[in-house]
């Protein structure tokens, strides 16, 4: 079966979930396929969002398309809709694409707010070739992966909390693995129901690639893909607390061995949307 994956390409969606996850799967990997593209494969998958230009020729080449719609709603317009109005849009979104044969959910919550029995749960996989992180006797840098905007409205409790602690915040480091601890929270106009029940679970996968002990919002696709060694926060004192359990180093060194054992490799997550698409 040939398989190609497209989608408009560029974020960091694609790269996960187009680039290494198609290399993985063996498939041709091309941002916004012309017909041409599509006719010659048995299967395309969509990635996050359908250009109108895309969606003509999904149409018109009548391939086998299935969608995954990781990260697909608009932000921040989403973040002060409510369930009801989030479930709205993703019914209707789907609607308007006529639809495809299939969908790939990024978590389960998502799957059941849509309404509808079909489709396939595909999680994220962590970094391929992610190293592996090294426990340290005690906690000097803590650090954030992503762009700056989400996580803006969390910046003032961490600095005060690393000021407190006499340790380092980090921004995109040049490897999570180089943190103590991964956190993962959002904020103001990046937060809402969409992002809390809607969004992929790679930060966290990337935690347990790594072995980095993470604190993150109780988000469902964290939740799901737990391991049961993470700490949540959803507060500044809640991530106080947390950053206090995880002071002592045996205690990382057992979040370690844990997220290890639950990591989620690229070839795993390959098989998984094999499957899916060949269901």
């Amino acid at each position: 079966m040939k398989i190609i994956i497209t989608g408009r390409g560029g974020a960091g969606s694609w790269s996960v979930r187009g680039e290494q996850l198609g290399a993985a799967m063996g498939a041709t990997v091309k941002p916004m396929a012309s017909m041409q593209d599509l006719k010659a494969h048995d299967v395309c998958i969509v990635v996050k969002r359908v250009p109108d230009e895309l969606l003509r020729a999904l149409r018109d080449s009548g391939v086998f398309w299935f969608y995954d719609i990781v990260d697909a709603y608009p932000q921040p317009a989403c973040s002060i809709w409510s369930r009801a109005q989030c479930t709205q849009w993703l019914r209707h979104h789907l609607k308007t694409l006529s639809p495809p044969a299939g969908v790939i959910w990024p978590n389960k919550k998502m799957k059941d707010d849509s309404g509808l029995d079909a489709g396939a749960v595909v999680y994220h996989h962590h970094r391929p070739g992610i190293k592996l992180h090294t426990v340290q006797p005690r906690i000097t840098r803590i650090g954030y992966e992503g762009s700056a905007k989400y996580v803006d409205a969390w910046l003032r409790p961490i600095e005060l909390e690393c000021a407190r602690r006499g340790i380092k915040f980090v921004l995109n480091p040049a490897h999570v693995s180089d943190l103590d601890v991964i956190i993962a929270m959002r904020g103001g106009i990046w937060d809402g129901y969409a992002q809390r029940n809607w969004k992929s679970n790679v930060k966290l996968a990337n935690a347990h690639g790594s072995g980095t002990p993470f604190i993150g919002a109780t988000e469902s696709g964290y939740i799901e893909t737990s391991s049961g060694a993470e700490y949540w926060a959803d507060t500044p004192r809640e991530l106080s607390r947390a950053l206090d359990w995880l002071d002592e180093e045996s205690t990382r060194v057992a979040v370690q061995k844990q997220f290890l054992f639950n990591a989620y490799p690229v070839e795993q997550a390959a098989r998984d949307m094999l499957c899916a698409v060949k269901s």
